[in-house]
């Protein structure tokens, strides 16, 4: 295997791993303590080229996560790397959190609510509805969003030369906007929470939502499907935000920058 084709296999590695919830460090680190078994914190740090204290702080997180263990020899802690058949054991863990969720949202919200449904084609009418939605929402209001790993929101806003109307009217009215989104779109978010006011972001490893994003709204949820033609699906109930507002707040909760 030439050493450039080697290099990309252990970048594509990194990657996934931060893809089941690990950091860059954490996932150096681990990658680093594979091939070993009761190696001393001072080799890990020169294997990885990290700062000692980023090394220190991941084999922390690594043991509490039980991808990592450690044995004293000699008085010094000697560091080993558990199978990766646990990873498959966090993401288990990981989905039953998010079952038990749902299960409560469901229970929560498995009564009639007053609601009504509308459904938009096009992009004038998403545009519309999305200067609608700012006009309605209240002062120091948050918007919450889902994000598909797609640059089609902002896009339509700009080709529709709308997106400096909605962006002032938010700055006016003090409404902040929380993204969760996929690994593939921190670069873009970054710059994003830089360039807009009352903007931030997390990552949820894994996350792929496709060509749909979820907006939620004081009063509405909205789906928006990226499509040809782009088609919007709004159910206006504030109980049904409430809950997907709920929802939302556990995925925040457990993503991170």
């Amino acid at each position: 295997m030439s050493k450039s084709t080697d290099e990309k296999t252990q970048t594509d590695l990194y990657r996934r791993l931060e893809e089941v919830g690990l950091s860059q460090k954490e996932a150096r680190v681990y990658m680093a303590l594979l091939p070993y078994r009761d190696i001393g914190s001072s080799k890990l740090i020169r294997a990885t080229g990290l700062h000692g204290q980023f090394v220190y702080d991941s084999l922390q997180r690594l043991e509490e996560l039980g991808l990592a263990r450690h044995v004293i020899q000699n008085g010094r802690k000697k560091f080993s790397a558990s199978t990766p058949k646990r990873i498959l054991s966090l993401l288990d863990e990981k989905r039953l959190r998010f079952q038990n969720i749902l299960m409560q949202l469901e229970e929560k919200f498995s009564g009639q609510h007053e609601q009504d449904f509308e459904v938009l084609q096009g992009e004038e009418a998403f545009v519309a509805y999305q200067l609608s939605f700012i006009e309605s929402t209240p002062e120091n209001g948050v918007i919450d969003v889902i994000s598909g790993p797609n640059d089609r929101y902002f896009q339509i806003l700009d080709s529709e030369g709308a997106a400096d109307e909605y962006e002032r009217k938010r700055s006016k009215k003090n409404i902040a906007i929380r993204y969760i989104g996929a690994k593939s779109q921190a670069e873009k978010f970054n710059k994003w929470e830089k360039d807009r006011p009352l903007w931030t972001y997390k990552i949820f490893p894994g996350l792929s939502t496709g060509l749909v994003d979820i907006s939620i709204w004081p009063h509405a949820v909205m789906f928006v499907t990226f499509g040809n033609p782009l088609l919007s699906f709004v159910l206006l109930s504030k109980e049904v935000a409430d809950g997907y507002r709920e929802f939302f707040e556990a995925l925040w909760n457990l993503s991170k920058k």
